[in-house]
């Protein structure tokens, strides 16, 4: 069972997480409603947090209001436990600055994955590399509903000028649990993708996440075929009379 081994020094001491086995979600949940409030029965708390909500990950991912109505959990604990998600993104954002190289797909798909942890609504993240594959830029460039996202062509291109870009990457995500990319999604790459290659960027993918799953473009297929039609489109004009 977790408890807090208190160092010396009385109301000073260092609440810590421990179990002989790892602490179970039960036990880590009581852990940081009793850190946050020393006064609340944590474990029955923590109990009717679980019953209400489902996993730790379930009870982080509920909106504050929601987890206010629990009894036991007062507005402050409410807005830390509903906060978690965003820490935990720039926890996983923050131990990933060393990785300031990008040379293939596999580290550009590792450097924006954190970028989509604990999000409820379609974000477009962009990054940018120079001609060395060092990473230049990397964010968010647009967020909406989940209805949707605008891919903002004209934005993208005055990032790219901005950093004097080589190369980019971009992904967004499916709040809907569905990675399968639209035809709104095919449509908006191509568009992208050519008018990037009209001021001289590469377009090495697109990543479209969703929960725990992924497509890539590149990986899919889908790029080349689009760049090979619209290279059949070109021939097939200019060799019209």
């Amino acid at each position: 069972m977790a408890e807090e081994r208190k160092a010396a020094g009385g109301a000073n001491a260092i609440p810590r997480l421990e179990a002989a086995r790892g602490p179970s979600e039960a036990d880590a949940l009581a852990f940081l409603l009793r850190t946050v409030n020393p006064r609340v029965d944590a474990e029955a708390v923590a109990g009717r947090l679980l019953e209400r909500f489902g996993h730790l990950s379930d009870v982080f991912d509920a909106p504050a209001e929601l987890l206010a109505a629990v009894p036991g959990v007062s507005a402050r604990t409410a807005g830390l436990l509903a906060a978690f998600p965003a820490l935990f993104r720039l926890y996983i954002e923050s131990k990933q600055t060393v990785r300031e190289r990008i040379t293939d797909t596999q580290m550009a798909f590792h450097a924006v994955q954190s970028k989509f942890f604990g999000r409820r609504t379609e974000i477009v993240v962009l990054l940018i590399l120079d001609s060395k594959g060092y990473l230049k830029y990397m964010d968010v460039v647009n967020e909406g509903s989940v209805r949707g996202v605008p891919l903002y062509i004209r934005e993208l291109v005055r990032l790219c000028l901005l950093y004097d870009a080589d190369t980019i990457y971009l992904a967004h995500n499916h709040p809907s649990g569905n990675c399968t990319p639209s035809g709104r999604d095919i449509k908006s790459t191509n568009e992208i993708d050519t008018v990037l290659h009209g001021i001289g960027v590469h377009l090495a993918d697109h990543f479209i996440f969703a929960d725990d799953d992924y497509v890539s473009m590149r990986a899919s297929g889908i790029l080349q075929k689009l760049r090979n039609d619209r290279m059949m489109q070109k021939n097939a004009a200019e060799r019209k009379p």
